[in-house]
């Protein structure tokens, strides 16, 4: 849009210290005597009310590349302005020294794990073993019980059978020695005569009560073997505790530094390739191939895809600055093309001080926004300096004259001075109420039913009054682009 206007008269002008603006449009001055005035011919014309900001543009997002590796570049595959695309490999790291490292901390970590593995496996065959020799000493000690346990069997049997036995013998014997004596022999005669009957019945009679008195050693015998069975099985659960133990115990004599130092030279190894995380271009490098890095950030990358400038907004405007507000772009570099943009994030908070990335030079900020810059930046790249007008209003087709020629009276009504009349003939100055519309920097709208295109405005209006006669003289105005904002 036109937005400044100068005048280019034809004939000398003798107030030079007056300046009228205007959009293309035709003009001419109105004389007093030898005194011109000068008059605005109205024309339609497209109004903006602006901010006027700068800034530099860069990709929407900045990465800064870092790197803890402190070791050479041995390549480095980029420079300046190379275009990247995500995954792409941006330079590399020797990596000898740390993969020295990590070769013999690995051998040092084999041999350990194969005298963990000989050691378990050591462990696990004296688990077996005890578990083993369990059984066998089980299995030994329960035949002892057995053994004692028949063994009193059969001492019982035998008692039940001396006990018949020597019962048998006792009856034999008192029936010969009652039938002795009722055949009339004496008791002495009798006990004589059946000696030997007795004497078999009394050696079955010690028999028997030597083995009756010897039956508690075999219950004894029975305990000695449920006891022994019971201490074998003790000692061989304890032997076989150990061995378990001694197996458990292995994950806590595990020594993980090994897998810990390995993992972590992995990561270093891994880090000295770097590769670009997105697309982009590299917009500043701070490493050379065969230097080692100073600083951690190595180099920056811009996605130039999507392009914004950062802006500074001053504290008497930046409540007027919201998000999604039209911007217009332009640079010295692309001349009167304009690039469309709106405003993104608006930091309603003074950033202070900040440093500028291509200058490095400190710069004092107010109140910033992110001025996003739309799909027809082909001709813009990152780094230029660029001029944005921040739209707050517009109208497009209106009729609008020069603020200055807007009067008010003392009852806050406003008016403007017509030039009535044709060339060649004296004109009427004619005072028209108006109201005020959108205000832009040079032009102001007005609202009149009197007033539309062609209509001439007298600019100074303190120079004339209502119902003056007076001439038109010829004149012409050009305009130029205006920079300047609010």
């Amino acid at each position: 849009m036109r937005s400044k206007y100068f005048l280019r008269a034809a004939a000398a002008l003798t107030f030079a210290q007056i300046a009228l603006f205007g959009t293309a449009s035709c003009g001419g001055k109105v004389e007093i005597g030898n005194d011109p005035i000068e008059v605005y011919t109205i024309e339609k014309q497209d109004l903006q009310n602006f901010i006027s900001v700068s800034g530099t543009v860069k990709g929407a997002n900045v990465v800064n590349i870092t790197s803890d590796i402190s070791a050479k570049v041995a390549k480095l595959n980029v420079e300046v302005g190379s275009q990247v695309k995500a995954g792409d490999v941006l330079c590399v790291f020797d990596s000898t020294a740390l993969q020295e490292e990590y070769d013999t901390l690995k051998k040092s970590a084999d041999t350990a794990d194969s005298k963990t593995k000989s050691l378990h496996d050591i462990n696990a065959r004296n688990l077996e073993t005890a578990k083993s020799e369990k059984q066998t000493a089980l299995e030994r000690a329960q035949r002892v019980i057995d053994n004692a346990t028949k063994a009193k069997s059969d001492a019982e049997a035998k008692l039940a059978s001396l006990d018949t036995e020597r019962n048998n013998l006792k009856t034999a014997y008192d029936s010969r020695y009652n039938a002795l004596i009722a055949a009339g022999m004496s008791a002495a005669e009798a006990a004589e005569e059946c000696s030997d009957s007795y004497q078999l019945y009394y050696s079955k009679e010690e028999e028997y009560n030597q083995l009756k008195d010897n039956m508690s050693s075999y219950d004894d015998a029975i305990y000695d073997a449920n006891t022994a069975y019971s201490d074998a099985e003790k000692s061989a659960d304890s032997a076989i505790q150990s061995a378990q133990d001694a197996i458990d115990a292995e994950q806590y004599d595990t020594d993980d530094s090994y897998s810990t130092q390995l993992a972590e030279l992995e990561k270093k190894i891994a880090k000295c390739t770097v590769k670009a995380e997105r697309d982009g271009i590299v917009t500043a490098l701070n490493v050379a191939e065969g230097s080692i890095p100073t600083t951690e950030a190595i180099m920056t990358i811009e996605d130039d895809s999507k392009l914004s400038i950062n802006v500074s907004i001053s504290e008497n405007d930046i409540l007027k600055v919201s998000e999604g507000q039209k911007a217009v772009i332009t640079t010295s570099a692309t001349g009167d093309t304009e690039f469309e943009g709106k405003v993104g994030r608006v930091v309603k908070i003074i950033s202070g001080q900040t440093q500028n990335i291509y200058t490095g030079q400190t710069e004092t900020s107010g109140y910033s926004a992110e001025i996003e810059i739309g799909d027809n930046s082909g001709e813009l790249l990152i780094g230029m300096n660029a001029k944005v007008k921040i739209i707050l209003d517009e109208k497009s087709d209106v009729i609008a004259v020069p603020y200055d020629a807007i009067t008010k009276d003392d009852d806050e009504k406003f008016s403007v001075f017509v030039a009535e009349g044709s060339s060649g003939q004296k004109y009427t100055v004619k005072t028209v109420p108006v109201e005020k519309g959108l205000e832009s920097n040079y032009f102001t709208e007005i609202i009149s039913d009197e007033i539309s295109e062609g209509d001439m405005v007298i600019t100074e209006p303190g120079l004339v009054s209502d119902g003056e006669s007076i001439e038109v003289a010829e004149g012409f105005y050009e305009s130029a682009d205006d920079s300047e904002g609010n």
